[in-house]
Order: C-alpha cells, then sequence, then structure tokens
C-alpha cells in the first residue's frame, strides 16, 4: 500500500499535516501567534513538531480485490527547517529550500519501501510469496508554478523488491473557511522493471508455486496515474483532523497483469494530529 500512503503518493502528502498547513496560511485568530510562547506552544524555537494517528483503507496491493485497513501513528519532526523525521519521506535534509516566495525545495532522505505479504490474500496472490518490506533512498524536488505546487519524488529501493520508482505530482489548495482546508492533487507514477515484476510479474518458479496464474514477465513504465483529494480541519490551535480519498488507474504491463482484478481502484484515509 506504499502508493496509498503518499499519493501520494503525493498521494502524497498526507495524513497530521494539517495543523503546519494552517499555521503556514495563517488561519484562525492571530492572537495565537502572540501568546504562543506565553502558553508553551511550540516554544522550541528551532522545533517544528506533530503527533498524531491515522488509518487508511485500500487494497493490500495495487489492483489485487482484497482490501484491509491499516492504522498507523504519524511523526512530522523539522528542526532548523532543515532537518525532518515524517511518515511520508522517512528521515532526511533539504539541501536547497526558499526562504522566500516562490517556494521551491530540494532534498534527499532514506525511507522505507513496503512489501507485500501472500498471507494477506492468500487466493489473489496464490504461490506468488512475500515482497520484503526495505529502506530506499529518496531524492525529492518542490516548487510553485503560479498557484500549483508542482512535486517530484524519486525513490531507490536498497533491498526487497530492490526497484526504483518515480512520482510527478501537482496540486492545488484553497481555505474554504478560517478552519476547513481542501486540496486537490493529480500524479503519475513510473516504476522500473525490477518494481513492476515484483508487485505484478510472475516468475516462472511462482508459476509453478501456484494453481492460479501462469507465467507473466512485467517491464518497467508508467505504472499508474491518479487523483487524491484530501480535507482538513483544524480543531483548535493544536488539534487538527483530515480525510483523503485517491483513485489510482493502473497503466502498461502493471494493467494487463493477471494478478490485477482491478485495474482502477479507490483508497481513503482519515488522521488525528496534535502539533506542539
Amino acid at each position: 500500500m506504499k502508493k496509498l500512503k503518499i499519493a501520494s503518493l503525493a498521494v502524497i502528502t498526507i495524513l497530521g499535516s494539517t495543523a503546519a498547513y494552517a499555521e503556514e496560511r495563517g488561519w484562525g485568530d492571530s492572537s495565537y501567534e502572540q501568546d504562543e510562547e506565553e502558553m508553551g506552544t511550540r516554544n522550541w524555537k528551532d522545533w517544528d513538531v506533530t503527533v498524531g494517528i491515522g488509518g487508511e483503507y485500500g487494497p493490500v496491493s495495487p489492483g489485487v480485490d482484497k482490501t484491509e485497513f491499516e492504522a498507523f501513528p504519524y511523526v512530522d519532526i523539522e528542526y532548523k527547517d532543515r532537518y525532518f523525521l515524517n511518515f511520508e519521506k522517512g528521515l532526511g535534509a533539504y539541501l536547497l529550500r526558499s526562504e522566500d516566495g516562490p517556494e521551491y525545495a530540494l532534498g534527499v532522505a532514506v525511507g522505507y519501501a513496503e512489501g507485500r505479504d501472500e498471507a494477506d490474500a492468500r487466493a489473489e496472490l496464490d504461490g506468488l510469496g512475500d515482497i520484503d518490506g526495505a529502506a530506499e533512498f529518496v531524492l525529492f524536488a518542490e516548487g510553485e508554478i503560479g498557484f500549483v505546487e508542482v512535486e517530484l519524488e524519486v525513490a531507490k529501493a536498497l533491498s526487497g523488491h530492490d526497484g526504483l520508482t518515480a512520482e510527478l505530482s501537482a496540486g492545488v489548495d484553497a481555505s474554504v473557511t478560517d478552519s476547513l482546508f481542501v486540496g486537490v492533487a493529480p500524479f503519475i507514477t513510473y516504476a522500473d522493471e525490477k518494481y513492476t515484476q515484483s508487485f505484478y510479474g510472475v516468475s516462472a518458479s511462482q508459476a509453478a508455486n501456484s494453481a492460479t496464474y501462469n507465467q507473466y514477465d512485467a517491464d518497467g513504465g508508467f505504472e499508474n496515474y491518479g487523483v487524491e483529494v484530501e480535507a482538513s480541519y483544524k480543531i483548535t490551535r493544536n488539534w487538527s483532523a483530515t480525510t483523503s480519498a485517491s483513485y489510482t488507474r493502473l497503466l502498461g504491463d502493471a494493467k494487463d497483469s493477471p494478478i490485477v482484478d482491478n485495474k482502477g481502484f479507490f483508497s481513503a484515509g482519515v488522521g488525528l494530529a496534535y502539533t506542539f
């Protein structure tokens, strides 16, 4: 469910970040900023800290006709606007970041590439075995083009599927009220042959172990495209809630894989976060 969690990829990016967005856009009473230190809110000048919990519903693997709900903690820590640890990208640093508009940034991180467990969908993944999760190296670039926020993220798994993926997204957002924020972001994803074969292919040994699938060789190329919509609500100065929904449509050899039951599929998520 890697794609579903970042669509994200881009998706995202995802649950728990509402409060940071809210402060950036000046939601709520301006007196919040004036009495932050007196109230003890975010009293470390160099730190931005948000923690929370989220949950996501979607397929156990892209295109597989078996879904699950998965809960997970959310952490987003940033130090001196340069170093970060968060759920989306992992542990990393900005190599370049604008201080004034238009905004742009370039950075690197070490994240986590999710795998896949055959046990999560025995019938749908018959004989295919597991794909181990692994650390991955991430290079990303962000920037503003007019009112559109563009992000390119390239990730290379260091083991597991050992593949490379790249996702390009372009989002727009707006504040509906002082407390409600909405955004929409279309995206498109590229995956190399190692990734595509791992998640959509069937090797000779897998075919021999399966009573369902024949051998299928999947080449690299554009894996999918889609769109994510997110709504965030600022409950109080510190607490915020987020909900999101995305639609993903598979492309190329991923779409034609015998493993795939749903060439287009939805996912949804919710989150609750607290910013110090």
